[in-house]
């Protein structure tokens, strides 16, 4: 009997013995990894690959406990500016500051091609009634504002007869055309049929050239002082990229985690912006240059200031031959 109390007493103490050191494993994983900040302009669909990376745990293959913010696009760029964040998502602000001379670079684009509807109050009968009315917009120069411009002259109407009002966040913008505050907004999946869906009308759908909506921004400090940290963050977005171009339903299952939407929105976002997602994070040099023209036509960069994909083409390198 006390053999097997013994015996008893020795497979416990084994077991707790694991245990304790499957903790301690743990808790030193825990502690290694590196605590950073990245932030978004907007909880939306076109933020994606952010959320799966952080689901998914492709941050942490690589080192990384990340912290996604949302945050106002000019105070998401002065942060990483100021070192208080080491990559962003907000894109068009930013690459308006990297054409002011702030020292910046586009590492890695996700969303080439964003998706935007303009969306107007139910009294809006047509285009001719919002002559001298106003234009909510997340911020002046944004990526939905210089969209809903593209929209407005491909459906025949000058923009300039109307007053763009900044407003920030897409469920802001949703919100202020249904009360009326505004009465035309350019809104992404999910909210443009959120909006339809309450009663609002589409009034214009994507242009055919979009402006990219999505990716990874980072600072020329961050680039030269820690290249290695940098190549850690691509990887992880290029998984979530390769992850999101496989998986169409766990990759609706994390915008349902995040974002608040029906299934059935957030399945027609990914079949309309999200299945064509750029996998291996580039863009071409002609696409680049076409962008810095659009958005700065009186502040010429070179594509050299703008991007710097070698992280990207590295790491989609290591990771399509299975490193």
């Amino acid at each position: 009997m006390d053999n097997v109390r013994i015996g008893i007493r020795s497979c416990f103490l084994v077991v707790l013995i694991v245990v304790l050191v499957c903790v301690g494993i743990a808790d030193l994983a825990d502690a290694q990894l590196q605590k950073v900040r990245i932030t978004i302009s907007s909880r939306s669909n076109t933020s994606v690959p952010y959320y799966v990376a952080v689901s998914k745990g492709f941050f942490r293959e690589e080192g990384l406990d990340v912290e996604v913010i949302q945050a106002n696009p000019r105070l998401g760029v002065m942060a990483l500016m100021n070192g208080d964040v080491y990559f962003t998502g907000t894109f068009v602000s930013t690459v308006r500051g990297i054409l002011s001379g702030f020292p910046l670079k586009i590492i890695l684009v996700s969303v080439k091609r964003g998706v935007y509807y303009l969306i107007a109050h139910s009294s809006v009968k047509d285009l001719n009634d919002l002559k001298g009315k106003r234009l909510g917009v997340s911020s002046i120069r944004g990526s939905d504002h210089m969209v809903a411009e593209e929209l407005f002259r491909s459906k025949g109407f000058n923009p300039a007869q109307l007053q763009p009002v900044a407003l920030g966040d897409t469920s802001v913008r949703l919100q202020s055309v249904l009360t009326g505050a505004v009465e035309v907004t350019a809104l992404s999946p999910p909210h443009d049929l959120m909006a339809q869906n309450a009663g609002l009308k589409a009034l214009a759908g994507p242009p055919e050239i979009g402006m990219p909506a999505s990716g990874m921004l980072t600072s020329d400090r961050v680039i030269k002082e820690n290249p290695q940290f940098v190549r850690r963050g691509v990887r992880a977005l290029l998984k979530a990229n390769r992850f999101i171009s496989e998986n169409r339903s766990e990759t609706i299952k994390v915008l349902l985690q995040w974002v608040n939407q029906t299934p059935e929105i957030a399945a027609r976002s990914y079949d309309v912006e999200l299945k064509t997602i750029q996998r291996d994070g580039t863009m071409t040099d002609a696409d680049v240059e076409n962008f810095i023209t659009r958005l700065g036509k009186e502040k010429k960069r070179s594509v050299d200031d703008v991007r710097d994909f070698s992280f990207a083409r590295q790491a989609w390198k290591e990771l399509e031959a299975g490193k």
